[in-house]
């Protein structure tokens, strides 16, 4: 049962708080548009491991981990300490700090082929700032990605699914689109934009274009274009980077120029990095002339770092295979059970998500009804109905995690049937 301490007097409601207008101060009531699911949901209090609490004193699975950051849950004990000890001697400074090393090496040692790296502040600012040093390094502007992916909210990768709104016409140009494991389309785009593009960027495990993983092939392709071309290949990895020590490009085989990483490095806390071979990193170094700057006031702030060096030390290749086994289970009863209902589960290791069968998209109503059968049912999932496995979790918890979801799956499917 909850107690009284873990509920912060009751239900809120987001609009209460109103400018002289009679707006809410925060658009539309949320802090960030990705909270949005149809109506206004209850407020998160308090976390604890796999377990969420909100303000009508519910308990609830967390499958949502603050979209997939917290992969060792709410408030673990290592990185409350370790953040807690850092904030504590000062949350920021203008100087070098010993912590960003600490960090920085624990993730070198991981990615191979890879020698330096640089934080950011999240992980669009990571995939905002490998662009950057793309472009520079290549004296290049052209940008490949492929189609409905999602690199952050930075003016070019917003172009995934086409013109954007608030996006400049102009930045339109600099982008080529290639469906997602069209070898032939990359190759012709490649072709006709030779020496133009700077880079390729790939998701190799995509949630915005269906949860389908790039090919072995199509990611090789990839490689062997940019080598052969002069551009550099950017891997995406602020989600996939979970999936194992070395990420997911680490499974396929495949050494990346520059690799953009957040979420699960920053233990909870505000982050993204900015990985990638020698030459590259290189022209961040401000000994040389003519490097390119970067900066960020909090970019590698000892409290983020401190807490990411923690979890990184927690997320052991065992731990990693573990979550992931439970991933892999949960995944094949929930397609085999949902079969019937004309609805799969998709995924990889400790992500996955529930589609229609063979959708890449869903319906917003759709997507929105699912989010709040499956909340009905004590179970967050992200906003897009991904769920991500956190390693407080064992098998029972997963088990009935899987339970909540199938139900809730059965649930919407009998009410749009």
């Amino acid at each position: 049962m909850i107690s009284e301490s873990n509920v912060v007097d009751g239900p809120h409601d987001a609009h209460a708080r109103r400018n002289a207008n009679g707006r809410p101060i925060l658009p539309g009531g949320y802090g960030r548009s990705a909270y949005h699911v149809g109506r206004t949901p209850t407020y998160a209090v308090r976390g604890e491991g796999w377990r969420l609490w909100d303000d009508s004193g519910r308990e609830l699975i967390d499958a949502n981990g603050n979209f997939t950051t917290l992969i060792h849950g709410n408030a673990h004990p290592e990185i409350v300490e370790a953040a807690g000890r850092a904030i504590s001697q000062g949350s920021a400074w203008g100087i070098p700090n010993l912590p960003e090393w600490d960090l920085a090496e624990a993730m070198i040692s991981r990615l191979r082929g890879l020698g330096q790296i640089r934080f950011t502040n999240s992980g669009t600012e990571a995939v905002m700032s490998a662009i950057r040093i793309a472009r520079a390094a290549t004296g290049r502007d052209g940008i490949v990605m492929t189609k409905d992916g999602y690199h952050g909210s930075s003016d070019t990768v917003l172009l995934t699914s086409g013109p954007s709104r608030g996006v400049p016409s102009a930045v339109e140009k600099d982008v080529s689109l290639v469906p997602l494991n069209d070898i032939d389309e990359l190759r012709r785009v490649f072709e006709a934009s030779d020496e133009t593009v700077a880079a390729i960027i790939l998701d190799l495990l995509p949630n915005k274009a269906g949860l389908v993983g790039v090919d072995q092939q199509f990611a090789a392709e990839a490689r062997a274009l940019a080598t052969k071309h002069g551009a550099l290949l950017i891997i995406d990895e602020v989600i996939s980077l979970r999936l194992s020590v070395g990420g997911l490009s680490g499974i396929y085989g495949i050494v990346p120029d520059l690799l953009t990483a957040g979420k699960v490095i920053g233990g909870g806390f505000a982050i993204g990095a900015v990985a990638g071979r020698d030459e590259v990193m290189d022209i961040l170094d401000p000994w040389k002339p003519g490097s390119l700057a970067h900066s960020g006031t909090f970019s590698g702030n000892p409290v983020s770092v401190a807490a990411g060096a923690a979890a990184l030390r927690l997320l052991t290749a065992e731990e990693i295979d573990r979550i992931n086994a439970l991933g892999d289970t949960a995944r094949e009863r929930a397609s085999k059970e949902l079969e019937p209902f004309g609805w799969e589960v998709r995924g990889r290791g400790s992500l996955f998500r529930a589609f229609p069968k063979g959708a890449r998209k869903v319906a917003a109503d759709l997507q929105q009804a699912l989010w709040w059968a499956a909340y009905d049912r004590g179970v967050v999932l992200s906003s897009a109905n991904l769920a991500a496995l956190s390693t407080p979790m064992d098998a029972s918890v997963v088990e009935d995690l899987t339970d909540r979801l199938i139900d809730a799956v059965a649930h919407v499917s009998a009410a749009t049937s």
